[in-house]
């Protein structure tokens, strides 16, 4: 018999981020994935399922900051690709040093509009950081459901993505109009487009649910590589 995933999508936080809720169909038992802030939102989100982790497809600010508050609520492991590991110290020392978090190239809107929302709160409770290790390959239960972890790098070190039914959570590496955003110090054009190749040879019709934004499929964006390799972005 197939066994068939449902997702919920959570957005949160103030670069709107996807906080996905992954379980099989007919089955209590859940992953979620990205809980990036709102930790009460999350929470209420799975109120009527039986999380058994959380799993990071990156490390940055706006994919971890309700960990510590779900964790401890659900008594849950945090699962990562142990390459991400120099991520979250990164995002931690960069906001302390400069009183705000970088949201990339959304930074400087940001911080012109309204500063506050990318502030850098000094008794803000910060995740530890310590995960399980979850590498290239690795089959995850989630209940009855296989979910195919994919180490992704380019936009992090440690990126991951979750292949299961037709389905792809890609994290911050492909979005419908190119791969997320790369730079210094701890990402990579080159790197992230070999993992884009890698997705878009799934099946055409393989839904590709990303970190921030709509959803898109594998037959949408194949056909703008090129470009996207052109553009170098």
């Amino acid at each position: 018999m197939t066994v068939r995933a449902v997702l919920r999508r959570v957005v949160v936080g103030v670069l709107e981020t996807n906080c996905w809720i992954l379980h099989a169909q007919g089955d209590r038992r859940a992953l979620i994935v990205d809980p990036g802030d709102e930790p009460g939102r999350v929470l209420d989100a799975v109120a009527d399922l039986d999380v058994v982790a959380v799993l990071l497809t990156h490390a940055h600010f706006d994919h971890v900051l309700a960990v510590p508050e779900v964790v401890e609520a659900l008594g849950v492991p945090v699962l990562a690709h142990p390459a991400d590991q120099p991520v979250w110290p990164n995002e931690v020392a960069t906001a302390r040093r400069t009183g705000h978090w970088d949201a990339g190239t959304a930074t400087a809107d940001l911080l012109a509009r309204d500063p506050a929302r990318l502030a850098f709160p000094g008794d803000l409770r910060l995740w530890d950081g310590v995960t399980v290790p979850v590498l290239d390959g690795e089959t995850l239960h989630v209940g009855p459901l296989p979910v195919r972890a994919l180490h992704t790098p380019g936009h992090t070190p440690g990126g991951l993505t979750l292949a299961v039914d037709s389905h792809l959570l890609t994290g911050d590496t492909l979005f419908p109009g190119g791969p997320g955003l790369t730079g210094p110090p701890l990402s990579d054009f080159t790197v992230v487009i070999r993992s884009v190749r890698r997705l878009l040879a799934f099946p055409g019709a393989t839904r590709v649910h990303p970190g921030h934004g709509p959803d898109t499929t594998v037959a949408t964006e194949l056909p703008h590589l090129d470009e996207w390799i052109a553009r170098g972005w």
